[in-house]
């Protein structure tokens, strides 16, 4: 049983680290100490009871789910205690073949309420706790630890890949280039990343973009009010958000209105898009969890992801190359409508990977834009006082909003940057360690792979007092009469408010979303009032169960 369990880590964590770390000597040891400790473990099961006890820690899940605390390291010669390695760090208990996954098959941790776990494991285990999958991962809750390897100096941060999404795009090589934007690394994630995202980061293209989303956002507010029940109520509010995400990511990217707010455009195709959109995003999630049989069978998991991935490439590159031989036939000279031109025209680049790289950005910008909307409007419901703030502040915009009104908006912009704390869309961040580091007191060794739980610590007394209420205050400058700054707030965990990741790795659509919730929220507010009428669990849920529905009612402002 140890050779085989041995022979098959050899293999998946030689490939896995391979895939991640160019240092091959930093991978060698890493591997090395993953295999002694297999060795150990399985010789201590061995000389009891072996697979007896296996299966009694199975099936005392319930009542006995975490292994004992890892005993302080004995000192050396000289006194100094011995540096404690990735494998005694705490975490729950570590079965054969299946690692720690047990408790999301056997256990009370299901994974619509991992949001929740995660929470537990800190309260449980401190600032740092080892999960074992086909390799060991470090899930890190430190402030402290998180700002050590987010501001790590790389000139090309290593992130995991995702690995549903690489194994179908390489089963599909007459649609995908060899690489893409999202699983890329090294060199070649910098090259796609500087040649697809440079028009959606460009601030003069933003600026001239505003006029637009304007424009958009009015639509967006008259199709609320007509698809409004008689109480006031929208029943399903993903799908007039997910309308307006594809709506705006579209006029921006490919330059042209699609109609889905102002026509009866929402028609069946539209509907598959945007589920299948929310379904692809968490048939991902899930496949981070369980056995990961999808990878060498058809799973029904791989099968549905597959299913939502055609619908996605072939109803989005049906909408581009309707664009563009609109846009030829046009010839419009306009910054707007050159963005997916110039992706298509950038040299270096294979034709499959452009139209991947459109596709991406516009998946990736739907499903972004509808859940932290949904999650904005949410925290903003529990307090009228904030809606009315926010319509204050914009109340001389009669008409359209301009730049400066957005740069002078300073409370809606606390209110989403309290948001982002609170309930961040991405509630962790992944990164591969390039070198050798000391966290929370242990050793992890270059190529491991990290997840620093930026929302677990967003949610921590430590960072941020009264951190479990919803305070846009705590982001505001206190100003005198002449709008000069004379006490600048500052709470200690403002560092790892990440929503959109950090620096090289930072999600390149941060600006684009940033200017269109304070848009939206700004004519939403000009108009209504609103009351989340979902219950309050379903904040979370609805990014994993995409048919969970979200109402919300909108009182007109009187």
């Amino acid at each position: 049983m140890s050779v085989t369990i041995v022979l098959f880590y050899t293999f998946v964590t030689l490939f896995m680290f391979l895939s991640y770390n160019p240092k091959p000597k930093k991978i060698v040891e890493s591997i090395r100490s993953f295999l002694l400790h297999l060795l150990q473990h399985n010789g201590d099961a061995g000389a009891g009871s072996g697979g007896l006890q296996a299966a009694t820690a199975c099936n005392a899940a319930q009542t006995s789910p975490v292994s004992p605390p890892a005993p302080s390291p004995p000192p050396n010669d000289a006194g100094v205690p011995t540096v404690r390695s990735i494998w005694d760090i705490p975490g729950p208990r570590r079965l054969p073949l299946i690692g720690t996954k047990w408790r999301y098959f056997f256990g009370r941790h299901r994974y619509a309420k991992v949001h929740e776990t995660f929470m537990e494991m800190h309260r449980r285990y401190g600032p740092i706790m080892l999960d074992v999958d086909t390799v060991p991962i470090v899930n890190l809750f430190d402030r402290a630890d998180m700002e050590k390897v987010l501001r790590y100096p790389s000139r090309y941060p290593f992130r995991p890949p995702t690995e549903i999404v690489e194994v179908y795009r390489s089963s599909r090589p007459d649609r995908f280039g060899v690489t893409n934007l999202i699983n890329a690394q090294g060199a070649k994630w910098h090259e796609l990343r500087a040649k697809l995202t440079t028009g959606i980061t460009s601030r003069r293209v933003l600026q001239a973009f505003i006029p637009s989303v304007n424009e958009i956002c009015d639509d967006f507010v008259d199709l609320v009010r007509r698809q409004r029940a008689d109480d006031g109520t929208i029943r399903n509010f993903q799908d007039i958000a997910n309308s307006v995400g594809l709506e705006i990511i579209c006029c921006l990217v490919l330059g042209r209105r699609m109609g889905y707010l102002t026509t009866n455009r929402q028609n069946a195709k539209f509907m598959r898009l945007a589920e299948a959109v929310k379904e692809s995003f968490v048939y991902i999630g899930e496949s981070y969890f369980g056995l990961k049989l999808w990878k060498y069978v058809p799973t029904r998991l791989y099968s549905n992801f597959v299913r939502c991935e055609e619908i996605i490439y072939e109803t989005i590159a049906e909408i581009v190359y309707e664009a563009l031989e609109e846009e030829q036939l046009n010839c419009p000279d306009n910054d707007v409508k050159h963005i997916f031109i110039s992706i298509l025209q950038t040299e270096g680049l294979d034709t499959k990977e452009k139209i991947s790289g459109i596709i991406d950005l516009i998946t990736s910008a739907i499903e972004t834009l509808s859940n932290t909307l949904s999650f904005l409007l949410h925290n903003l419901s529990q307090t009228v006082e904030y809606q009315r703030e926010i319509a204050h502040e914009f109340a001389h915009c009669v008409q359209h909003i301009t730049n400066e009104d957005l740069v002078s908006a300073r409370f809606t912009k606390a209110c989403i940057q309290e948001s982002y704390r609170i309930s961040p869309t991405t509630p962790c961040l992944a990164r591969i360690l390039e070198e050798d580091f000391q966290l929370s007191g242990y050793h992890l060794q270059a190529g491991t792979l990290v997840l620093c739980h930026t929302r677990v610590a967003c949610l921590s007394e430590d960072n941020f007092q009264q951190a479990d209420r919803f305070l846009p205050d705590r982001w505001l400058e206190q100003r005198d009469e002449n709008d000069n700054v004379v006490n600048k707030r500052a709470e200690p965990g403002a560092s790892v408010v990440l929503p959109f990741g950090i620096g090289r790795r930072m999600c390149p659509g941060q600006k684009v979303i940033d200017i269109e919730l304070t848009l939206l929220v700004a004519k939403i507010f000009q108009n209504f009032e609103i009351e989340y009428r979902s219950p309050l669990d379903t904040q979370f849920q609805f990014l994993l169960a995409p048919r969970t529905p979200i109402e919300i009612r909108f009182r007109d402002r009187t």
